[in-house]
């Protein structure tokens, strides 16, 4: 089976964390015996140094400069999106501009043509545009929904919506990360456009991600991070913006006054250079915050993997999320998870039992029960004992994938297609 994945979340250089939820599904196709190409949209510039005469080409060549011909073994392809200037004359959007860019691109290269499925990640924007390049090439269309495209994304620009109405009704196939996602991305079909949103979930690499051996191991991690051997570390790895609850976390660490002494919060979270980017690196400077928490910028996935093996606590009060890789990993590494009870996060955690939900906003909530696991080494120890047996029963990426490619074949062979 030839899949084409379509997708602006990818490891790049300088970024390995980036987008690597898909790469390692894509990953486990691969391994699985799909034939796979990845396609990375990027502005065409002209070669020569021109493209530093136009912010437009500047962008494309700094984005392109980033990006990985392979990676892991699998395929990456570069396609530039060419804008007709001026633009007065050519009136079309990104969308479309990016739909003519890869319908060319697929055209020009046999290697990508016969394809016999497009595999697009997030709806509102990378299905938008596969759902165009479906009609005109005629290949079989996966669509599935990771979290922002259906919760953030569409109820912040309502012209998203029609976005979500047209691949609704395009796609061949709808899917999503988690059930409750499945569930939300039906809300905003329409009346008479009813359809089934099948679950996939990423899977989590329980060989990477696994408890700590021993106390040996123990202390060698903790003096690689530079870590204290007396201190207790709270750990928080998302996105550096407003909605992965940073603002709730760190009120919730001023909150818990005395019953931080012994601890810290490490705040790892990559570089971004964006207008809603929230500046962790200051918070570690901020009254009631100053030696309590830790800016960590950024982690390769294996050094991350270590890491967790020395924290005691995982905390994550996002308020929305399709299924938190970072949760996932976390719970296989044997610790104890404190998480907003949305997307699937209900779906791999039984509250009280292998890690605790609470609701997203909620800064009592979460100050509470990050205290009641600070306070409490034997609950932490058993939650996070359970975590782990859950994550070996929920499946490593090559589990899922193998159900992902299960459903790609099954479908595919009701449409009398080649698998």
């Amino acid at each position: 089976m030839k899949i084409l994945i379509l997708t602006g979340n990818y490891p790049r250089k300088g970024g390995l964390n980036n987008g690597i939820f898909i790469h390692q599904q894509v990953k486990a196709l691969l391994q699985l015996g799909a034939e796979c190409h990845v396609l990375l949209l990027h502005n065409w510039y002209p070669r020569f140094g021109l493209h530093k005469y136009h912010p437009y080409w500047q962008q494309g060549h700094d984005l392109r400069s980033t990006l990985f011909h392979t990676y892991e073994g699998v395929p990456i392809h570069h396609v530039p999106m060419f804008v007709r200037m001026p633009g007065r004359l050519f009136p079309e959007t990104h969308y479309d501009r990016a739909a003519r860019a890869i319908v060319k691109y697929i055209k020009g290269h046999a290697e990508l043509q016969g394809a016999d499925l497009l595999y697009a990640h997030f709806m509102t924007d990378n299905a938008f545009i596969a759902a165009k390049v479906k009609d005109i090439l005629g290949l079989q269309l996966a669509a599935i929904a990771r979290g922002d495209d259906i919760h953030a994304w569409p109820e912040q620009d309502p012209s998203l919506r029609d976005n979500l109405t047209y691949v609704f009704r395009h796609a061949d196939l709808l899917l999503a990360n988690s059930g409750r996602l499945a569930t939300d991305a039906r809300k905003w079909m329409q009346p008479g456009n009813m359809r089934e949103v099948g679950v996939v979930y990423n899977g989590v690499n329980t060989e990477a991600y696994r408890p700590v051996t021993d106390d040996a191991e123990k202390m060698h991690l903790r003096e690689k991070y530079g870590l204290h051997t007396g201190t207790r570390y709270l750990i928080c790895v998302a996105t550096p913006v407003a909605l992965k609850g940073w603002h709730e976390l760190l009120a919730a660490v001023k909150a818990l006054g005395s019953d931080m002494d012994g601890w810290e919060l490490l705040m790892v979270a990559h570089l971004r250079d964006h207008h809603d980017t929230i500046d962790l690196a200051a918070k570690e400077k901020e009254p009631g915050l100053t030696g309590k928490v830790r800016y960590i910028p950024g982690m390769r996935p294996a050094d991350l993997a270590e890491l967790f093996r020395v924290c005691d606590i995982f905390v994550l009060p996002s308020y929305n999320e399709g299924m938190a890789n970072a949760v996932l990993e976390a719970m296989a590494s044997g610790i104890a998870v404190v998480a907003t009870d949305v997307g699937g996060h209900s779906e791999v955690i039984e509250n009280g039992v292998d890690g605790m939900l609470i609701r997203p906003r909620s800064e009592g909530e979460l100050t509470e029960a990050m205290r009641t696991l600070m306070r409490d080494e034997a609950l932490r120890s058993s939650m996070g004992t359970r975590a782990c047996a859950r994550m070996l029963r929920f499946g490593d990426y090559l589990q899922n994938g193998r159900r992902l490619l299960d459903i790609f074949t099954q479908h595919l062979a009701t449409r009398g297609k080649r698998s």
